[in-house]
């Protein structure tokens, strides 16, 4: 019995060490390497030896029964183990065979913007499946870092950059003169009435703009207004090219669950903050627009297994916790508590009072 105690313990400690090697390996493949190599059939193999490794060393190594910190760090570390090959692409091969249960590992998700979509394209196949509920797009924005910047370029090369801000000013030299930014607009409109035109910041909506004055070297002036999304086509014989740049800050979705008709969740996903229901993570990936508007693209990954690892690192954590401090910290804790316990409870007069 000694030396099968033994054998399972030194068993257990070189498991550990072929996870270290395996992990640093891991990190050097890139995700989409790593994840081919970690589902691979012999690291498959070497996954279930470990977790049989441990669920043995609880059975055979009864101080791990009487210590529960020791229990709950191994029982931990097993179902950070069945966790994550209960979801793997083997776990969930063996779910469709032996419970008949299929879910969409990973796919992509385009929705266009005002439409519900429930169809997924499989990754690394050309299947399309459906979800049992629909996403529905209500709008798709883009957000920037302000307040951007004016870029403008001579026709001999020459380049300057300047702060988008109202006020701003640029001497561009004798022969093309200075540049000033009048005003910024959020959200560009532009009245016409007759010959007079009149630009506003319009309330809602998004078209950020520059109006820019150009003093020339004679002295007069020249008015263009410069826009983000829409560079226009420039006047060949304007000596000055001009963009109005701003470096995006965020892309957020404003997504709706919606099943049997009726609305059943909501959020504003962004990058790293994905909406979850029925049992997927639903990420920002990308965005595009066609000719019937606006659409994102969604990461659609299942959560297969994700509560059972996240259930085991938190007893991982509590057993390591309390085999390492707690154990000592609450003898230490009750001799304060029994120290500053008032004196005289039982209503005996202490010697010398009375």
């Amino acid at each position: 019995m000694v030396r099968l105690k033994r054998s399972i313990l030194w068993a257990c400690l070189i498991a550990i060490a072929v996870l270290a090697v395996l992990s640093v390996y891991g990190a050097f493949l890139g995700a989409d390497r790593a994840q081919a190599f970690f589902n691979s059939v012999p690291v498959v193999i070497y996954w279930g030896a470990f977790g049989v490794l441990l669920a043995a060393g609880i059975a055979v190594l009864r101080r791990l029964s009487w210590v529960p910190s020791l229990l709950l760090m191994h029982l931990g570390c097993i179902l950070i183990l069945a966790g994550g090959m209960w979801g793997s692409p083997l776990g969930q091969d063996l779910q469709k065979r032996f419970f008949g249960t299929e879910r969409i590992r990973k796919g992509q998700m385009p929705v266009l913007e005002g439409t519900a979509e429930n169809r997924v394209m499989v990754a690394d196949s050309n299947d399309t499946q459906e979800l049992p509920f629909s996403i529905r797009l209500r709008d798709f924005r883009i957000e920037y870092y302000e307040p951007g910047d004016l870029y403008i370029q001579s026709r001999n090369g020459r380049r300057w950059k300047l702060p988008a801000e109202a006020g701003r000013t640029q001497a561009l030299g004798e022969n093309l003169g200075t540049v000033t930014i009048q005003r910024a607009f959020r959200n560009f409109k532009m009245d016409v009435s007759g010959d007079e035109r009149i630009a506003y910041d319009a309330p809602g909506g998004l078209n950020p703009a520059l109006e820019v004055m150009i003093q020339k070297p004679d002295g007069t002036t020249a008015r263009r207004y410069v826009f983000l999304h829409r560079a226009g086509h420039g006047n060949p014989n304007d000596p000055l090219v001009m963009s109005y740049e701003q470096s995006p800050r965020d892309y957020v979705s404003e997504l709706e669950v919606v099943r049997d008709n009726q609305v059943v969740a909501s959020k504003d996903i962004e990058v790293n903050h994905p909406l979850h229901h029925g049992g997927y993570h639903f990420y920002q990936h990308s965005y595009g627009q066609n000719q019937m508007g606006e659409y994102t693209i969604l990461m659609v990954v299942s959560d297969a297994g994700l509560n059972i690892v996240y259930t085991g690192y938190a007893m991982l954590i509590v057993g390591v916790f309390w085999h390492f401090w707690g154990r000592r910290l609450w003898p230490t804790l009750r001799s304060r508590q029994a120290a500053c316990a008032p004196v005289g409870v039982s209503g005996e007069v202490p010697n010398g009072t009375g």
